[in-house]
């Protein structure tokens, strides 16, 4: 299974420093999937979820907008 993973987005959870949410952008080469997946991490659990691009994008945060701005970039002049 040949997974290919772009992260685009991380934030603190905190309150530990250790407590992140991570975002990437997979591609599943073997099912030709493109998915959002989005892994958290505490001092107490982790864990992760999956979507589509088009349900992900319907919801609205910082994840989304940098999804959109790591794959259409404005350039510095326009």
């Amino acid at each position: 299974m040949t997974m290919i993973n772009r992260k685009f987005h991380q934030s603190w959870r905190g309150p530990a420093s250790a407590d992140l949410d991570s975002w990437s952008l997979v591609f599943d080469a073997d099912t030709r999937r493109l998915q959002v997946r989005h892994d958290w991490q505490t001092s107490g659990h982790s864990g992760f979820d999956e979507w589509e691009i088009a349900e992900f994008l319907q919801q609205a945060g910082e994840a989304q907008t940098a999804l959109i701005d790591s794959l259409f970039p404005v350039p510095v002049d326009a």
